[in-house]
């Protein structure tokens, strides 16, 4: 289901369209959806992160100044740079939850590749409004941690 298309369109704050795909930004998350046949490297994702830094007004530069989470919702097919993101796995450990979405079980083959290179933890859901759920979840028990 397309961000567009879901019950949470409402909810969006701000969109963004790049050459890669387009981002809805929410009060706490991000929600991607790459473009089909788009191959993500490390500088397509790391353009991304840079715009939430802005969007979300992040202190000293850093996303983990406040819970951020980023869902991917895979409904296109497209490549990652695994070893790139592998190198660069830092940067996105500023993530307080990161979710991807798949709809096919050849997408849910992938990931099970990708979770081989990925260190940050990543949940796999099969429904959109899952993963804000959870993604919801997470930001709330982070951001109790964050005030205490």
């Amino acid at each position: 289901m397309k961000v567009i298309n879901s019950p949470i369109k409402h909810l969006i704050e701000d969109t963004i369209h790049l050459k890669t795909g387009d981002f809805y930004f929410f009060k706490d998350f991000i929600i991607a959806e790459f473009k089909e046949g788009s191959h993500i490297s490390f500088n397509e994702f790391e353009e991304v992160m840079e715009l939430g830094k802005k969007k979300y007004k992040l202190e000293n530069d850093k996303l983990n100044s406040v819970p951020i989470g980023f869902i991917s919702n895979r409904i296109h097919s497209y490549s990652v740079d695994l070893i790139d993101m592998f190198k660069n796995s830092k940067f996105t450990n500023q993530l307080s939850a990161y979710a991807i979405v798949s709809y096919s079980e050849v997408t849910r083959k992938f990931l099970s590749l990708e979770d081989q290179y990925f260190v940050i933890p990543r949940q796999k859901f099969n429904n959109l409004l899952e993963a804000v759920d959870w993604v919801e979840s997470e930001i709330k028990i982070k951001t109790a941690m964050y005030n205490k």
